[in-house]
């Protein structure tokens, strides 16, 4: 019987085999493109090694003023957009009130309208009211909060049972107190998921920060995209080092997945308990 049983699993790990090479193969790519020498076609074998196109990367432009950039993004969308939305879940979760269910269709229908759409009205918003290449427009975006996290939090704070809401109220708590003391530590999985992908996403993006700000407050994704590198002013790109700076963006988002992929997980799982 086990004998069966690893035969008819071999197809099973054949398939993640290959669907894992399928998925890694870009990555091996951009390893062997990043190491090597600057006038050399990007092909599949390594040409040559050489590390220093690191140091290239980080030296070649302005590397870490964009790096600031891109934490000062960061930590406004992780401030903001990952409680305001945990407050608006809680609300629609917990509050009783008139036309709760259909505002709620409402905020969960702004999912099927593609964020591009609204970026030129945004724009031009931003523009008459002098907000354009500052940082405000990330505060009030992440005051706003977003759909889904919004239905992350409501489907998790629906979940908890009654009975400890009751009894934080019989004690003297308030909504805000019962949020913050008994259903915000309660929510922590939910709450690092969110954060992971608002890191994602902020760490990631690219144009929003193309469109509301100039270069010098661009972050690095923003700057890799539209800065290029040159050697002596040539207007010969130098793919390696580019690669190179392309590794260390993206190292920072697989050192959080892997560190938080156990509280996605848990995250998910748990908002589903109740719908």
């Amino acid at each position: 019987m086990n004998t069966q049983s690893q035969k008819g699993s071999v197809p099973l790990y054949a398939a993640l085999v290959l669907f894992s090479a399928v998925f890694l193969f870009p990555m091996y790519l951009a390893v062997v493109n990043a190491f090597s020498a600057w006038n050399t076609t990007p092909g599949l074998l390594p040409a040559g090694f050489h590390p220093e196109n690191f140091k290239y990367a980080v030296t070649m432009i302005d590397f870490w003023k964009f790096a600031r950039n891109s934490l000062i993004l960061l930590a406004i969308t992780l401030c903001t957009s990952t409680f305001t939305s945990g407050l608006v879940g809680y609300a629609f979760a917990r509050i009783v009130a008139p036309g709760r269910n259909a505002l709620f269709m409402i905020v969960l229908s702004t999912m099927m309208l593609p964020g591009i759409v609204t970026q030129i009205p945004q724009y031009i918003l931003f523009h008459n009211y002098g907000l354009l290449d500052t940082f405000w427009p990330w505060v009030f975006w992440g005051i706003g909060g977003n759909a889904f996290y919004i239905f992350l939090y409501r489907q998790f704070f629906a979940s908890v049972p009654k009975e400890l809401e009751e009894a934080a109220r019989i004690d003297g708590c308030s909504i805000l107190r019962t949020y913050w003391n008994i259903f915000l530590p309660m929510s922590l999985p939910v709450v690092a998921t969110v954060a992971i992908m608002n890191f994602q996403g902020s760490w990631g993006d690219f144009i929003g920060p193309f469109m509301f700000l100039k270069q010098d407050h661009y972050p690095l994704a923003t700057a890799l995209s539209t800065i290029s590198y040159t050697q002596n002013g040539s207007k010969l790109v130098l793919q390696s080092v580019t690669t190179a700076a392309a590794l260390l963006i993206l190292l920072p988002v697989l050192v959080i997945y892997f560190l938080g992929q156990r509280f996605i997980v848990e995250g998910i799982v748990t908002t589903g308990v109740k719908g």
